[in-house]
């Protein structure tokens, strides 16, 4: 059996298949856009700008830790203290032989001025036990003012590694402190993504922890590819205390997410400088 197909109904048929074709292309077109609107994804991490290990400047006893770990300071708190009765003692003593010096100093210039039998080397020998006895002073007196460990910033305490009547040996780490008031952003992107970045782009970054999206904007490149990934650093400065989120949400180092970049399309930047150079010739 045979069918006959009107001219009429081939040709309804023929835009029928034109439309659906036309339509998908334009949906390709537009899912297309989107995710270019979207941006492209890496995974991101929050860094401290300070974190610090404090480690012992003395060999002595401790007698006093005033933090724990997860405590909260402010700059200038006192953390820790030493027993520093000995060194005490010692700088009471080079305190005292510095005087002498300077009185013995002090009377061998009144006897030179009254003409007394004073040589010069008697001189410079009263001089330079004065400059030791002072050079010894301050030494005592800088290792006194490191009886007591204060914060060197605001922060929170990560570790406390000595307790109470515990020993420390020089160099001995005490705390190890983090400063989170200001967080960096790091991400690894291919490399591939340089040319469509530059210095100064903003982007969005989403914490896992929070559940939020803050904005950042990119400051540094590291100029090394992985070899092996073919990937790159790259670290931003996340803005978490204005428009991103509320500022009771903390945002703490180590906190992991995604940082969303809009890359260039440079074809794209080409074609639309040169259709702006077009409209503005038209218009002159």
């Amino acid at each position: 059996m045979q069918f006959r197909i009107f001219p009429r109904v081939a040709a309804c048929l023929t835009c029928v298949s034109l439309v659906c074709a036309s339509s998908f292309v334009q949906a390709q077109s537009q899912g297309q856009n989107h995710n270019r609107g979207q941006g492209e994804t890496a995974p991101a991490k929050l860094n401290a700008l300070s974190r610090v290990q404090i480690s012992s400047e003395l060999a002595a006893r401790i007698i006093d830790v005033r933090v724990r770990a997860g405590d909260r300071f402010s700059e200038g708190d006192l953390l820790a203290r030493f027993d520093c009765t000995e060194l005490k003692a010692e700088l009471e003593g080079a305190a005292s032989q510095r005087a002498l010096a300077r009185r013995q100093l002090d009377a061998n210039i009144s006897l030179r001025q009254l003409g007394g039998n004073i040589s010069e080397l008697e001189m410079v020998q009263s001089e330079a036990q004065l400059a030791e006895a002072t050079a010894n002073a301050k030494v005592l007196t800088h290792r006194h003012s490191q009886c007591s460990v204060f914060a060197p910033f605001d922060g929170y305490v990560i570790s406390r590694t000595v307790e109470p009547h515990q020993r420390a040996e020089v160099g001995a780490p005490l705390f190890e402190l983090v400063d989170n008031r200001g967080l960096e952003v790091e991400a690894i992107i291919p490399s591939g993504w340089l040319a469509k970045l530059s210095l100064g782009d903003q982007f969005q970054v989403t914490i896992n922890e929070t559940g939020h999206e803050y904005s950042a904007t990119l400051q540094r490149i590291v100029p090394v590819v992985d070899p092996v990934t073919r990937t790159v650093r790259v670290i931003g400065k996340i803005e978490h205390e204005a428009d991103s989120a509320p500022v009771s949400i903390l945002l703490i180092s180590g906190m992991s997410g995604e940082a969303r970049f809009r890359l260039r399309d440079n074809t794209a930047d080409l074609l639309a400088d040169g259709s702006d150079k077009k409209t503005s010739r038209g218009a002159n």
